[in-house]
């Protein structure tokens, strides 16, 4: 039996997230195991992350050179193409001639008859390239940002609406870029300029994040759960934008903190070592699955004081109002912040989930508000980019409740704010991240404290 390759087992993958319209990350985790070689692996992942979010796009090249839709083709040929496309487009460092070959080869095993299809128009995309006939940019501005960068239109349509030309174009490309992986220092075991030496060590390769203290980008990793200072509770996967958050509630040791929306367990554990692992954190998730993730997180980290439990953040049964000093709602989102780390996310989603999604928002951060004690301070995030889940529901929760009003959190922030428009919002008591601005995760974050009872 023939050895699986990174390329076979990138359509395999592909195909069985079309069928079984699973999760990539999910039938990717599962999959990879397959393949030894950690290059391999390394390629599979690049080669599926990149298919699905260039699927729109790589799909308009190649339509340009068949004489029947792509959709009558078997869904192996499709992917091979789409693969094999992908490297010829967008994979430089990838020799077309390589790409050709291998895409020709897979499909002699697979689908033999396609053999000369696959061929003739995998040349023929190597020779247009990138001169092909996009719709106007002026008078379809649409059509061409969605073919162009690969995404539906309902999102180009708000986006340019909001932002305009040019920054929509900047979103999207944000979008596409392949997203760094930033691990978080535990500084309960570790210092980032110990762990940064303990990585290199580990034959990985490091750079020091520059806004946040604990950060760190890694590559050339291979397993990270193989490493044994990701084993030794050294570590975390948690980027920038997300780090801040443990930053801006500021929470203090022996303090009572409450995460209302607590899993996977990434912002909790960083509360944790910001209390140095002193105190209490009640963590919830609707989940009791997910509740593990927390409670697994924080056993590898050694963090002690978070009691996580499951239940619905509109109610928080058993917290007791004016209880907590901290309080954080994390809330669930559209995610639109984050399409480039969630390579199939924006074929997932629907518009009407950002219509429906602030009421449940407001509710949790209404019944988590309950739980804030007077003086105390309370942070809403979201990791979206839309303004009905993050400014509108802001502007809601404070047109019903007086007694919290909005902080200056520029203080907080561990890095100076570049802009006078971010310095502006984080003295107002808000800041919306976007990837294209700030070059980290589209985030929003908004702070308040409690003046009364």
């Amino acid at each position: 039996m023939d050895k699986i390759t990174s390329r076979a087992l990138a359509v395999q993958i592909l195909r069985r997230i079309e069928e079984e319209k699973a999760y990539a990350n999910l039938v990717m985790q599962k999959a990879l195991h397959d393949l030894s070689d950690p290059r391999e692996r390394q390629l599979a992942t690049l080669l599926v992350n990149g298919t699905l979010k260039h699927r729109l796009t790589l799909d308009y090249a190649l339509r340009r050179h068949l004489r029947k839709p792509l959709s009558q083709l078997p869904h192996e040929v499709r992917w091979i193409l789409r693969i094999s496309a992908l490297q010829i487009l967008y994979l430089s460092r990838i020799p077309a001639a390589v790409a050709i070959n291998e895409g020709v080869e897979l499909t002699k095993k697979q689908q033999g008859k396609y053999t000369s299809l696959v061929n003739s128009v995998l040349r023929r995309v190597l020779e247009t390239g990138w001169d092909m006939l996009w719709p106007s940019k002026e008078k379809e501005p649409v059509r061409f940002l969605s073919l162009r960068y690969s995404h539906p239109e309902w999102m180009v349509k708000r986006w340019l609406k909001r932002y305009g030309m040019a920054d929509t174009e900047a979103l999207c490309q944000a979008n596409n870029e392949p997203a760094p992986v930033w691990i978080r220092t535990n500084t309960l075991k570790i210092s980032r300029a110990d762990l940064q030496a303990r990585l290199e060590g580990e034959g990985v390769k490091v750079t020091i994040g520059e806004r946040v203290p604990e950060s760190l980008v890694i590559e050339d990793f291979g397993s990270l759960d193989k490493l044994p200072s990701f084993q030794e509770g050294h570590f975390t996967v948690q980027d920038e934008s997300s780090q801040l958050i443990a930053h801006v509630l500021n929470p203090q040791a022996g303090q009572k903190v409450l995460d209302a929306c607590g899993a996977p367990g990434g912002k909790t554990t960083h509360l944790a070592q910001r209390m140095e692992n002193q105190g209490e954190i009640l963590a919830f998730d609707i989940h009791p699955h997910k509740v593990k993730l927390i409670e697994d997180l924080a056993a590898r980290l050694g963090i002690t004081i978070i009691r996580a439990q499951a239940g619905d953040a509109r109610e928080l049964a058993g917290v007791k109002d004016a209880s907590c000093h901290k309080v954080l709602v994390d809330a669930p989102c559209s995610g639109l912040g984050v399409l480039r780390r969630r390579a199939d996310m924006r074929w997932h989603k629907e518009e009407d989930e950002i219509k429906t999604l602030p009421a449940l928002q407001l509710a949790i951060l209404e019944r988590a508000a309950q739980c804030v004690a007077a003086g105390g301070e309370l942070v809403y995030s979201t990791c979206t980019i839309e303004p009905e889940e993050n400014f509108e529901v802001v502007k809601a929760f404070r047109a019903n409740h007086p007694e919290f009003i909005t902080v200056d959190f520029s203080g907080e922030l561990p890095y100076s704010l570049a802009s006078e428009q971010d310095r502006k919002q984080a003295a107002k008591g808000f800041l919306q991240i976007l990837p294209h601005k700030q070059g980290m995760d589209g985030f929003f974050l908004a702070k308040f404290r409690r003046v009364e009872v």
